[in-house]
């Protein structure tokens, strides 16, 4: 035998051609409960959703945020005028003398003479020149 009978075959057919039938007014009536197809079918304040029903605008609020850099401003001002006068500190707190004697001027003093040399020799009767 070659196969199955016309009377299989017809089954089938009916069988499959209900099951469109099914499907297609299945989509008919989810059209037709559709709230609307696009813009137009809404309100001014509502848009069309995937969902095919009015939806209102959400309502969005701008968040506006303001800085006070005054006092950012501030420190990083005094960090520089420090940062400009720390080298000058610096260099008159590592010599002192040279401070001190830039407001004290003194007078250079006469020294005397020293008569004898500072090294002496073993020989005592050794001359000096």
């Amino acid at each position: 035998m070659g196969g199955l009978s016309k009377k299989a075959e017809a089954g089938l057919v009916i069988i499959l051609v209900v099951i469109i039938v099914l499907f297609f007014f299945g989509w008919l009536i989810n059209i037709g409960q559709r709230e609307c197809k696009s813009n137009k079918d809404c309100g001014s304040e509502a848009y069309c959703g995937s969902d095919f029903a009015c939806h209102t605008y959400p309502t969005i609020q701008k968040t506006v945020v303001q800085y006070n850099l005054f006092w950012p401003a501030l420190i990083i001002g005094i960090a520089i005028v420090i940062a400009a006068v720390m080298p000058r500190l610096n260099s008159k707190a590592k010599e002192p003398e040279r401070f001190v004697e830039k407001i004290f001027v003194k007078e250079p003093e006469e020294v005397e003479e020293i008569a004898e040399p500072y090294y002496k020799s073993k020989n005592n009767n050794a001359r000096t020149p």
